[in-house]
């Protein structure tokens, strides 16, 4: 269904049936919009964005990815751009203005009206991973001595106010007091005060909280937003329920990115000399893992013997099945990390865990690998060696998956960083080096 829409937009364009085009655009959700164009070459999608009115261009250039999305606005007018950059919640409008150079940012702000500039600015301020880059500025407040009656009045001149979920009560400094559900509103008489309605809020946010801790209460509460404040309880915004979902899909392709040594700019944005010299070091490091375990079979060359030759076949199954649980047990710590499940202090009961997992791994690969071997050979000694090498291996290898994520969290550097080249590098060191000292010494026993 995609490919034939975008095809006829592409005939549409290239025919410049212009108004048959932008019929077409209309009747299709912004997201779909966006992902027909986010494959177009820049001259296209401008043009076809040009042909929509300014609600729909402005929800379709905030649906597109990051990068298709901060060339469209570097590359578009700034009279277009502030006009869409106008019609956007704040925090959408944030993002895009802090993607561009200083001089045009300014001329948009200075396009828009003051009291909305000023906004943008503050959130601009903020760390674009806390909530205060996450927040929107946009809020429907009430003091606690207002009716029910006066805010409903006030919600009927709020734009779009089907995303209003909550009216958040303050006292006459702005200082958070609670919250009001529309629910409440709808069932309350109009002469009933807020602060008689209110209730404390499931969750709020201070604007320089972390925007995955965030992430992980909105899931734990379940809930669709959620008021931000200041050190002194001020209200400043509020955090929504679809930011929280950028959020999630963010940190999913982040740590994906990590754990293979990359980041999403560099595979879309870079060039290739750029692209190679950001990944160079981690194959290095990989390169340097492979000397290592070449060095160590060398050693063991010069001093084997007829039948301990028989341990130089098993080599790739060894580092391959160590290599797969270290990688396993490595990311399932990092994404207990990330989620909170793995709480810093407290990471013993999920060490254990692992380790006892690891045993009933190893004792069933163990055995059937002892088995196979030792048939394969005709050599019961070389099964026995191969099998209790093995068993050696994939424990320590779960162990080392389980730790280097936790010594990277431990020193302040990203633990995604752990699940890729390090563990398999390290494992296979650690690996090869348990399965020859431990299949010679039994062979010769």
């Amino acid at each position: 269904m995609k490919s034939v829409v975008q095809r006829n937009l592409k005939t549409l364009l290239d025919e410049g049936r212009e108004a048959e085009l932008a019929d077409m655009l209309a009747r299709l959700h912004p997201a779909d919009v966006a992902e027909i164009l986010n494959p177009l070459d820049m001259e296209d999608t401008a043009r076809v964005i040009a042909l929509m009115d300014i609600e729909q261009a402005s929800d379709v250039l905030v649906e597109m990815s990051a990068a298709s999305r901060d060339q469209v606005a570097a590359e578009m007018p700034v009279a277009k751009l502030s006009e869409l950059v106008a019609e956007m919640d704040s925090d959408d409008a944030a993002d895009i203005v802090a993607e561009l150079p200083d001089e045009e940012a300014n001329q948009v702000l200075a396009a828009i009206e003051q009291k909305d500039a000023e906004g943008l600015r503050r959130l601009m301020m903020y760390d674009e991973e806390t909530a205060g880059g996450l927040m929107q500025v946009e809020v429907v407040s009430a003091v606690e001595d207002d009716t029910v009656a006066r805010v409903v009045e006030r919600l009927r001149l709020v734009e779009d106010s089907a995303e209003v979920y909550y009216v958040f009560v303050v006292d006459q400094g702005n200082v958070l007091r609670g919250q009001v559900t529309l629910r409440q509103l709808l069932l309350a008489t109009p002469d009933q005060t807020m602060g008689a309605l209110m209730a404390p809020p499931d969750l709020v946010v201070r604007v320089d909280d972390d925007q995955e801790q965030v992430a992980q209460n909105f899931q734990k509460y379940d809930i669709q937003a959620a008021p931000v404040i200041d050190d002194h309880g001020h209200l400043l915004g509020r955090v929504t329920f679809d930011d929280i979902m950028d959020v999630v899909h963010e940190e999913i392709d982040q740590d994906f990115y990590r754990m293979a040594g990359s980041s999403e700019e560099e595979v879309y944005t870079s060039g290739p000399a750029k692209i190679a010299t950001l990944r160079l070091p981690w194959l290095v490091f990989n390169l340097v893992g492979g000397f290592i375990t070449a060095t160590i079979l060398k050693l063991f060359e010069v001093s084997l013997s007829e039948i301990q030759v028989l341990l130089i076949p098993f080599v790739p199954m060894v580092m391959g099945l160590s290599g797969a649980v270290g990688s396993q047990s490595a990311t399932i710590t990092v994404r207990g990390l990330s989620m909170g499940r793995i709480i810093e202090g407290k990471v013993w009961p999920n060490l254990w865990r692992e380790v006892r997992i690891s045993y009933i791994i190893a004792a069933i690969l163990g055995m059937v690998i002892a088995l196979g071997s030792g048939l394969i050979q005709s050599v019961v000694r070389l099964g026995v060696a191969v099998g209790a090498s093995v068993v050696t291996a994939i424990v320590v290898s779960t162990i080392l998956g389980a730790v280097i994520p936790l010594f990277f969290k431990a020193v302040k550097i990203d633990p995604a960083l752990a699940s890729g080249p390090v563990v398999t590098s390290v494992n296979d060191v650690v690996s090869l080096l348990i399965y020859m000292l431990m299949g010679t010494a039994i062979l010769s026993w």
